[in-house]
């Protein structure tokens, strides 16, 4: 009888300690890694209901969702944090990343609107993604005294400084909306490296997801996006890392992953750099805001040469599907 229920336990440990191991797995080696790392909080949750009802019914297996609880905790610190620091009121490199959608959300095409909480912001880099130029918001922020990295013919990717450009250009193929800026800035006697990085987009309409019926009906289509956008963001992810290990300079990575927290691509950037939200943000930094809830797809990433002082998701900002974020930085002596 004992032996009946041992084998239960052994496969929901197994299946546990299997979800968790998938961020480890690359898409490139099993396709659909990033569909089972999307299990996680789930996984999570079912084993805090289970030891809930072993306090409760004084089971000895208590034990099991308890232990398992423990090593999924790490990923409970990546989603969400308690203790943070959103007031931007202090000096360093204050730096915006946003996905600005072209700013199509913009009430009544009031980009005066847009232009003024620019101001307000007083950012001295600005990473936007999906941005155009051709709606005078460019112009408008050059002549608040900044300078423009941007491709001429391909205006998805745009870096915004007030320091020096020195070097920038594209890491990826310049046709592409999915893509990768650098720009590499002089800061009174150092230079820095900021990537804007717009990696591949899942394509996928969140309307037509919202009910059983939706999810059927899109399912083959749904499911196809999905692998295909995480494999190609792994093969970005890769030259990426490559080109940043070229260069001496301090890192900051910003803008739009396209990548939730529970996946290999997002643990390529954690092993090898410092996650800003994690470090200093509050709550979920939800960043998404369309009909899939608690997506935390955009974020700020940097290297051991910088120290993070305060970090803030705007989630009041709706001139676009996602929402803007800052972190402020300073380089460590």
């Amino acid at each position: 009888m004992k032996s009946f229920f041992k084998l239960p336990v052994l496969i929901w440990i197994f299946i546990t300690l299997l979800v968790y191991a998938s961020v480890l797995i690359s898409p490139l080696t099993f396709r659909y890694s990033g569909v089972v790392s999307f299990g996680i909080p789930f996984i999570i949750l079912l084993n805090s209901i289970f030891l809930i009802l072993a306090i409760i019914f004084k089971s000895k297996l208590g034990w099991v969702p308890f232990l398992l609880l423990i090593c999924g905790w790490p990923f409970v610190n990546i989603a969400v944090s308690l203790v943070g620091n959103d007031d931007l009121n202090q000096p360093g490199i204050k730096i915006l990343s946003y996905n600005v959608k072209w700013f199509v959300d913009a009430r009544e095409n009031n980009f005066s609107e847009v232009m003024d909480w620019i101001e307000e912001v007083d950012a001295d880099i600005l990473c936007f993604q999906e941005f155009s130029p051709t709606k005078g918001i460019a112009k408008g922020i050059l002549d608040k005294g900044y300078r423009l990295s941007m491709d001429e013919r391909q205006f998805n990717n745009a870096i915004f400084s007030r320091y020096p450009i020195i070097n920038d250009g594209l890491i990826l193929e310049s046709n592409s909306i999915n893509n990768i800026r650098f720009a590499d800035l002089v800061i009174k006697e150092d230079t820095i490296r900021v990537y804007g990085v717009h990696l591949q987009s899942m394509g996928i309409d969140p309307n037509k997801i919202q009910d059983k019926e939706g999810i059927q009906s899109e399912y083959d289509d749904v499911k196809s996006k999905f692998l295909f956008s995480s494999t190609s963001r792994t093969e970005q992810i890769k030259v990426l890392l490559q080109h940043i290990e070229e260069t001496n300079y301090p890192v900051v990575i910003a803008g739009d992953f396209n990548d939730v927290p529970f996946s290999y691509n997002y643990f390529q950037f954690r092993r090898r750099f410092a996650n800003s939200f994690e470090e200093k943000g509050r709550g979920l930094g939800v960043t998404f805001n369309r009909n899939i809830p608690y997506l935390r797809i955009d974020n700020q990433f940097f290297s051991k040469e910088f120290k993070i002082k305060a970090f803030k998701t705007f989630d009041d900002i709706y001139y676009s599907d996602h929402f803007p974020l800052i972190g402020i930085y300073e380089l460590s002596d």
